[in-house]
């Protein structure tokens, strides 16, 4: 388990407002399918929370994340279940889903958060059945925050991995490419990750600056874990301007 970058989380800390500047170009890079599925998904989410048409938005967004690629299963495991398989794992933690949607992690205190996280969230991030890669942490992750998108951030490598366990000297190579990013294949190790990264988006959200955003759905600040997701897709990106790789 690597330890948590305390450099990158005050360096983001620091220069919210600037972050925050620069985040509005993430919606321009991403676009089309992925800002669209995931806004259908939240608006789901709020007038039809966990029916079918919210699973399949759910479903879609990550496709246009980047979860599933073409292929034989033995070439890429980057390749989602089944949508019948994926949706029965979901609805199978309807009751637990439905108990922990008024949540909002900024406002949970920190005993009580680590409760949540050991007897309901470990069960769901465990069992859920999302993709056929062995690595869980980025589907499942971005899977719940489409049903909990006050409680659980979308988490993936590129960024959100990058940020929280890698210092800047080791975001890229020699061509100033980005460096690959290694998950532990045990799912309890996964988990860790999970659980630290959750603890870390709390403690950044509560900063008062998050208080006067705009929160809408019709944009990709559809949540206060959202935005601050696109804060540190700004802080990464706004590492290789600097360096001239964009």
């Amino acid at each position: 388990m690597r330890n948590i970058v305390i450099e990158n989380i005050n360096a983001l800390e620091g220069n919210l407002g600037y972050y925050y500047n620069l985040a509005h170009d993430i919606e321009k890079d991403f676009g089309g399918p992925s800002i669209y599925f995931h806004i259908e998904s939240i608006k789901e989410l709020k007038n039809n929370f966990l029916s079918n048409r919210h699973i399949e938005m759910i479903y879609a967004t990550l496709a246009s994340w980047g979860m599933h690629r073409m292929g034989p299963p033995n070439e890429t495991k980057t390749k989602l279940t089944d949508f019948t398989e994926f949706k029965d794992s979901i609805l199978a933690f309807r009751e637990v889903f439905n108990s922990l949607r008024s949540l909002d992690l900024r406002t949970i205190p920190d005993d009580d958060l680590e409760d949540i996280l050991q007897k309901e969230l470990k069960n769901i991030f465990c069992d859920l059945k999302v993709s056929i890669s062995d690595s869980i942490l980025v589907a499942n992750s971005k899977t719940m925050h489409h049903i909990l998108p006050n409680l659980v951030p979308p988490i993936d490598r590129q960024y959100t991995v990058r940020f929280f366990y890698y210092s800047k000297s080791e975001f890229y190579n020699r061509k100033y490419k980005f460096k690959s990013i290694s998950l532990p294949s045990a799912i309890d190790a996964q988990f860790q990750y999970f659980c630290e990264i959750i603890k870390y988006f709390k403690k950044i959200s509560t900063n008062n600056y998050f208080n006067n955003i705009l929160i809408g759905d019709n944009s990709f600040n559809t949540s206060v874990l959202k935005v601050l997701d696109n804060l540190i897709m700004a802080y990464i990106k706004s590492t290789r301007m600097i360096n001239g790789s964009i």
